[in-house]
């Protein structure tokens, strides 16, 4: 079909929710398996989380590189290949006689995923236009956070019934259907010609010389890194100081995802009533506090899985409300540059993502303090972002 004629459908909208689904399957479905994976290969926790950092690591990177391709080369051929190396490195991983190439499957799959969540955002601004991206990628969002949602729960009863094998069979089957959606629902969305692409540096000076862009940017990747690191730090302290099992876990962390869901699902809905920017404001104030709250319940219930969790749901609400708003934001800037800005903004959210939760792995002692101070301290800084690049917004 060519893509000028290309109309929003129901079907359209729930196979980009499908391909979008193999970044969260890439890492919220394997955060159950670092302990098991911790104990199965004899490693301490700083080398199993870099089967995890280091996937992400690679989908930072590789959302780059998809953005831009797919502003050159359509969007269904790099959305392929994609989920191809996604398929593959889930199925080198899951087979991996020792931690060494564990941890090179997992970089494989990582990169391989990062293709779902650029390209479905790009697709959404060729399809639905600048004016319902906002809404678009709200409910989107809304309806991909399930992935995350259901994954831990998934990733535990597997890891505790199958072994840690079973959390990347799935991922890999789960590829290959991708596949076939992309092939027979989404085809080719991009307009217009390669001749009607900017270079790559070129485009990268036009996006970072709006400071409004880089600001949103990093409002939605430090309040993404705050939620990867409160979950991995979670994830240790569940297991080996609360010695809770790998499906517990996987029950608690739905607080996030739930949170996070239901400030998309409202976004949605509020759209026609406040503005992306009220939605911004509100979402990071709210955060903020929720992040402070940690300190109370510690303070009451000590280190308890609420302490961990309740704040999660309550942190992820507030980013549900602001990150579709700024990343629509951003991902409008500039027009022709719909993938690569999509692209940027995907690789600020895995790169911080990836660099904090090796950080919380590293300095992981046993007790909730110094995860903490990192959450508060990331989540102030995300919302300060969203803050002032609204300031930037406001009519002079």
């Amino acid at each position: 079909m060519n893509p000028k004629e290309r109309q929003p459908s129901a079907a359209l909208f729930l196979a980009l929710v499908a391909v979008t689904l193999v970044g969260p399957m890439s890492i919220h479905l394997f955060l159950p398996a670092l302990a098991l994976v911790k104990r199965a290969f004899a490693v301490d926790a700083g080398t199993a989380q870099l089967s995890f950092s280091l996937s992400m690591f690679a989908m930072a990177f590789g959302t780059l590189i998809y953005g831009s391709l797919s502003d050159r080369l359509g969007r269904l051929p790099v959305l392929i290949g994609g989920l191809v190396l996604f398929a593959g490195g889930a199925a080198v991983a899951a087979f991996a006689p020792n931690i060494t190439v564990l941890i090179l499957g997992r970089v494989l799959q990582g990169f391989g995923a990062a293709c779902g969540v650029v390209i479905a955002r790009a697709i959404v601004r060729d399809v639905y236009g600048a004016d319902r991206l906002g809404q678009m990628i709200a409910y989107l969002t809304a309806a991909y956070v399930v992935g995350p949602m259901v994954s831990p729960p998934l990733g535990g009863l597997l890891g505790d019934a199958f072994g840690w094998q079973s959390i990347l069979i799935v991922p890999a089957v789960f590829g290959g259907i991708a596949i076939l959606i992309a092939f027979a629902v989404i085809g080719e969305t991009r307009h217009g010609t390669p001749t009607e692409t900017i270079g790559l540096l070129r485009g990268y000076r036009r996006l970072f010389g709006s400071l409004r862009f880089s600001l949103f940017t990093l409002h939605t990747g430090i309040g993404t890194a705050a939620f990867f690191a409160l979950n991995t730090g979670a994830s240790y302290l569940m297991i080996d100081a609360l010695n809770q099992s790998a499906a517990a876990y996987g029950f608690y962390f739905m607080f996030g995802p739930l949170g996070f869901m239901s400030g998309n699902f409202l976004a949605g809905r509020l759209n026609a009533r406040f503005t992306g920017n009220a939605m911004i404001g509100f979402g990071a104030s709210f955060s903020v506090v929720a992040a402070f709250s940690m300190i109370g319940l510690y303070a009451v219930f000590g280190l308890h899985p609420l302490t961990l969790f309740l704040p999660s749901g309550l942190i992820s609400f507030g980013q549900g409300l602001s990150l579709p708003h700024a990343q629509a934001a951003a991902i409008a800037t500039d027009p022709p540059l719909t993938g690569t800005a999509s692209g940027i903004v995907v690789f600020a959210q895995f790169i911080l993502g990836a660099a904090l939760t090796q950080v919380v792995a590293s300095i992981y002692d046993g007790t909730i303090i110094p995860l903490m101070v990192i959450v508060i301290t990331t989540v102030v800084l995300a919302s300060s972002c969203g803050l002032l690049a609204l300031r930037l917004s406001a009519p002079r």
